[in-house]
């Protein structure tokens, strides 16, 4: 009976868990505002002296104005496309992460898109205090790849309508290497002080997140991070309201998909100010910079950092701090972060996520191999105590208030505890719900085939093989404990098995194959444990 209740109660956590994460993700929370960034913050949302660029037409149907206005660069790992006009990435492919891994020559994972329909673009720039101006950029050449043997490429523009104030913008691409650093190089041969601020920011229409099972869904949206506070989810919704008014050093933007993100870096040790707003259905989300002036003569040089790729991890935590906390693994992320660190050294040597994760999966039920043991010993003296539970229930009927004293002076005489078995059940929850986050967070996982017909651990069994494999293991573990004297309880155990089939049918198949070895090795356990409980309870009758 009590073990009954435990699983219901554990999958109703469950339940609860997945349900609020997927609150956290819909209203994400944002710090509150910073007084000091309140004029900055009119500027932009009244958009009067800061002009800065909403959403301009980038589909570019014809090749013949593909090679006079954009710039295609190709290094290792990604595929760019750059416009001239305002010298911004608007076309990103990542080419080590195909969009379909089961298709023939499926094409790469876009980021950025110039399309109308899922516009998506990252622009830095600057704005002159005094006027507004077009900048329009000019390359040596219009197609440029990262040839092999080859670190480094430098893509240079030159701004053709700046007269006497020399502007040039340089992107750098490295082999291997998802980070590209954008510099300005702004060289004052006008007469008059020349005045202006950068800003950096992302443009993007709204796009659907990919719901799993209750709803849940991996974070789609924006993300800052400031010296108070490391990271802050900014929705669509949050950014569409304008009201953002922070200021900040070496803080980041970024926006963040399933599996992906884009990341602008500001220069070291120069404040930035955040904003947002919407138009046309295209959120923007960026920072702009303080005042600053060239006298006649002089030379400016300002650099910043633009991340377009997956979100792994160790790659995020080398190019800026905190970005790495994008890989949101929820309120369990030690737990998730302990887990896929292991998975990740075992996986060096192994060179399969799934047997990864049945080693990692041997390996935590070694470690809980003592608690396992105790339950299972407790649940084995239930077991042998059923004759005697039914005999007392035989000689009491109706009288639950005898039944009940006389019930707990037998566990009390033979020193058992009707609840050990349901300890390593309560123990699990969160390491599975840890489990669950890691392989829906982790890159690394996404279209990692496994064995024979699992393809993608990441994603839901597609013959649903494993689910019933679950759903069988679970069936055999049930008959190994001691049967409920409640004939309704013992109903409601019989159906637990086809409950948790259904309810991991959708589950990725990584988490399935957890629990199916799980389950299987704590089947092995219990009936090791049972055979010697009952073993020494037969010689001592003897």
């Amino acid at each position: 009976m009590e073990l009954a209740r435990v699983f219901l109660l554990g999958a109703l956590f469950l339940i609860a868990f997945m349900l609020w994460n997927a609150w956290q993700n819909e209203y994400p929370t944002t710090s509150q505002e910073i007084g000091s960034a309140n004029f900055v913050k009119k500027q932009l949302i009244n958009n009067k002296e800061i002009k800065l660029p909403i959403q301009t037409e980038t589909a570019v149907p014809a090749k013949d104005v593909q090679q006079q206005r954009f710039i295609h660069v190709k290094t290792d790992v990604l595929d760019i496309w750059i416009d001239t006009l305002g010298g911004n990435i608007v076309k990103a492919n990542l080419l080590e992460y195909p969009q379909h891994p089961n298709q023939i020559n499926s094409a790469p994972f876009q980021l950025l898109s110039p399309n109308a329909a899922n516009y998506y673009v990252a622009q830095s720039g600057l704005v002159l205090l005094d006027k507004k101006q077009i900048f329009q950029y000019h390359s040596l050449k219009n197609n440029y790849n990262l040839e092999p043997g080859q670190s480094e490429l430098k893509v240079n523009l030159i701004c053709v309508t700046c007269g006497k104030v020399q502007v040039q913008k340089t992107f750098t691409f490295k082999k291997n290497d998802y980070l590209v650093p954008v510099s300005y190089q702004i060289s004052n041969h006008s007469s008059s002080i020349w005045q202006g601020r950068f800003y950096l920011q992302f443009q993007q229409k709204k796009i659907a997140q990919e719901h799993s099972l209750f709803n849940i869904s991996s974070y789609t949206g924006g993300a800052i991070s400031t010296q108070d506070k490391p990271y802050q989810k900014v929705s669509f919704d949050k950014m569409a309201q304008g009201n953002i008014s922070l200021a900040t050093q070496n803080g980041w933007i970024a926006m963040l998909q399933h599996y992906f993100l884009s990341a602008w870096i500001p220069p070291v040790g120069q404040e930035f100010h955040f904003f947002s707003y919407a138009k046309d259905g295209i959120y923007t989300l960026g920072m702009v910079g303080l005042p600053f002036q060239i006298q006649t003569g002089v030379e400016f040089v300002s650099k910043s950092q633009l991340y377009l790729g997956p979100e792994i991890m160790d790659r995020l935590k080398a190019v800026a701090p905190h970005l790495d906390l994008t890989v949101d693994y929820g309120i369990l992320w030690f737990i998730s972060m302990a887990l896929f660190w292991l998975l990740k050294h075992i996986h060096q040597y192994v060179g399969n996520w799934g047997w990864s994760i049945v080693i990692v999966t041997i390996l935590i039920k070694l470690a809980f191999y003592h608690l396992s043991a105790k339950s299972y010993r407790s649940m084995a003296s239930m077991r042998n105590l059923q004759p005697r539970i039914q005999a007392i229930r035989e000689r009491y009927g109706d009288d639950k208030q005898k039944l009940t004293q006389a019930t707990m002076e037998l566990y009390k005489t033979e020193k058992v505890n009707p609840l050990g078995g349901c300890l390593p059940i309560l123990v699990q929850i969160p390491v599975f719900i840890a489990l669950y986050w890691m392989l829906l967070e982790s890159v690394e996982l996404r279209q990692a085939p496994f064995i024979l017909w699992i393809h993608d651990l990441s994603t839901k069994d597609p013959y649903y093989i494993l689910p019933i494999l679950m759903g069988i293991t679970m069936f055999v573990q049930q008959r190994l404990n001691p049967p409920p004297p409640d004939p309704t309880q013992a109903k409601v155990m019989q159906f637990l098995p086809i409950f948790f089939t259904a309810l991991f049918l959708n589950f990725p198949s990584g988490l399935v194959l957890y629990w199916v070895v799980n389950n299987t090795l704590s089947i092995l356990q219990q009936w090791f444990i049972m055979r010697r409980v009952s073993i020494d309870l037969s010689k001592k009758k003897r």
